[in-house]
């Protein structure tokens, strides 16, 4: 008897999406996401949504399909007319939306 497998963490971080084994840590696939003129990704946020053994990744003003197996880029949608900025995402019961992101910095007050 085989013991069930363990589906994978999905995760995204700058302009890649990639599948993570829960259970060891290792990297299954890593998929770079095809941004811009020149097709590069640097330092780019990537929102991801797993939903009935598909993978949804939005980056920089796209929105892609992946297979869940091996990362494969099955559509690409360039969502025309909404611009470049971070993609948030929404199917039923789900939701992932970015917040601004926000560095506090503090200094000791001057005495005079």
């Amino acid at each position: 008897m085989t013991s069930p497998r363990i589906e994978p963490l999905i995760i995204g971080s700058n302009g890649y999406v990639a599948a993570i084994d829960p259970a060891t840590g290792a990297e299954r696939w890593r998929t770079g996401l095809p941004l811009g003129m020149m097709g590069g990704t640097s330092a780019c946020d990537v929102t991801v949504l797993v939903s009935d053994g598909r993978i949804l990744a939005g980056a920089r003003g796209n929105l892609f399909g992946l297979n869940m197996e091996d990362g494969k880029i099955l559509w690409q949608n360039d969502l025309k007319g909404m611009g470049y900025n971070d993609v948030s995402m929404a199917m039923e019961h789900i939701s992932i939306q970015y917040l601004k992101k926000i560095v506090q910095s503090s200094s000791p007050a001057s005495t005079t």
